[in-house]
């Protein structure tokens, strides 16, 4: 009987078997639902409830993934923002770039703990400060003249040689540390030049004395003073300062044959050092005909005011009243415009006033540097390279502006600029990106104050 019973309750327990076995994906005993809480399909059981994971603001994507405030979660559970005019949207959410110490000034920029944001910056809370100003110094100064040699150039050699020492007595005077190179043939030429003490030696025709004057002695004809300035460079590249301040004079009674803007460009190439230079030159401000300067002789009045000054006789020639120049130095004007420089007459043979005033400009164009030994910090303090930061004022009535610190050194500093460290372990010299060094430069009176004491301000 047990045995007939037995075979009897077979297919029953089959068929319960068939009812009660796992799903063998979801492991679960309602296949579509999630957690055995029989949620309805695409819903997810998320601890309290089932949930659309795609749309619900508090689960957006998955369980516990809150959108943050202004969020709105939509299809296929992403978070869109909509922030309010006066926030920004960064990826943690709306903020408030000005205060928010985790998007200070701009998104994601943490402040360190117990530093606060202000002004989109992160500052110490107080902030005490010790400040070390650094003293600005006049950048040294380089000057290349370079002289035609060429025969109708006879009556001004000498009063260009004659002037030089004014020149450079002026630069002197005014503390700038200067050096003067002249490219042009020595005194053993016919309109060579030879400078006399203290600027050159006096021992012609060599009459180089270094450091302060250099003389590459090369004929320079009508045309190509500025194509020598190129060829010659490897002549006063080593006597240059690549710190100084750039000036580059022509005196010539002819033009260029080479063009402003093809000698600018070739020029910064072959010496990045070159850039921001200014050109100044001695030409001759117009052409002027023969017929002029003949007419001149016809009424006995050349060499008087009565004539025109770009006339005159020759004095190597004895000739009657000549056009002086040979040609009007229209790409050396340009190149003076350009530039900023100075322009001067050739026609008036008085080189003096020039030469002052090309003095005086160079000293007025003189520049602070753009790198600064860092100070020693106060009596029984040490330096915490961590907590430095820099300030920049145009002049001393002009409230500081913060310059950034760009961890990155020089290949990080961009157009926004900035100051970073010459070395690590430890550094020795702050050092300006580019584009605050062109900032700081443009300004003689430009002050930089070292602070010691809150958490250095980076960008």
């Amino acid at each position: 009987m047990f045995f007939r019973a037995s075979w009897r309750l077979f297919p029953a327990l089959f068929l319960l078997s068939c009812v009660t076995a796992k799903d063998p994906v979801n492991n679960d005993v309602n296949a579509g639902n999630v957690n055995n809480h029989d949620c309805a399909m695409g819903l997810t059981w998320c601890g309290t409830g089932c949930v659309a994971t795609w749309a619900d603001d508090l689960h957006c994507g998955g369980c516990d993934r809150p959108c943050p405030q202004y969020g709105t979660c939509v299809s296929p559970g992403v978070c869109e923002l909509e922030c309010p005019q006066a926030m920004d949207e960064c990826p943690s959410g709306c903020a408030i770039l000005d205060n928010d110490p985790f998007n200070c000034g701009t998104c994601d920029h943490i402040c360190n703990t117990g530093i606060s944001c202000a002004g989109g910056q992160c500052q110490d809370t107080p902030c005490l400060e010790t400040v070390a100003e650094a003293e600005p110094v006049v950048l040294p100064a380089d000057i290349v003249i370079v002289i035609d040699n060429s025969g109708t150039m006879w009556d001004e050699a000498e009063s260009v040689q004659n002037s030089m020492v004014d020149f450079v007595g002026a630069l002197t005077a005014s503390g700038i540390d200067a050096h003067v190179a002249i490219i042009s043939d020595d005194s053993n030429g016919q309109v060579g030049v030879c400078v006399p003490p203290p600027v050159g030696s006096g021992q012609c025709p060599y009459d180089e004395n270094l450091p302060t004057y250099r003389h590459v002695v090369w004929e320079v004809a009508s045309t190509n003073a500025l194509e020598l300035m190129l060829a010659l460079h490897g002549e006063y590249d080593d006597w240059q300062r690549p710190e100084a301040t750039k000036t580059i004079v022509v005196i010539s009674d002819d033009n260029s044959a080479m063009s402003s803007t093809d000698f600018y460009t070739a020029m910064i190439q072959l010496d990045p050092t070159f850039a921001g230079f200014k050109f100044s030159a001695i030409f001759a401000p117009y052409d002027i005909s023969y017929w002029d300067c003949l007419q001149c002789e016809f009424d006995g009045t050349c060499n008087t005011p009565a004539c025109n000054a770009c006339c005159g006789t020759d004095t190597l020639l004895n000739l009657v009243c000549t056009p002086l120049p040979a040609s009007e130095g229209t790409v050396y004007r340009e190149l003076v415009t350009a530039t900023g420089g100075l322009e001067g007459n050739l026609c008036t043979q008085d080189f003096l006033p020039v030469f002052q005033d090309l003095a005086t400009a160079v000293v007025g164009g003189a520049r602070v540097p753009c790198a600064y030994d860092i100070p020693a910090p106060p009596e029984g303090e040490t330096i915490d390279y961590g907590r430095i930061n820099m300030d920049y004022q145009e002049t001393s009535e002009i409230l500081p502006e913060p310059i950034y610190h760009v961890p990155g050194g020089l290949p990080d500093c961009g157009s926004d600029g900035g100051w970073y460290y010459d070395a690590n372990d430890p550094p020795r010299q702050i050092k300006l990106c580019p584009a605050t060094c062109e900032l700081v430069t443009a300004s003689p009176e430009a002050i930089i104050k070292v602070k010691y004491g809150c958490d250095t301000i980076v960008r």
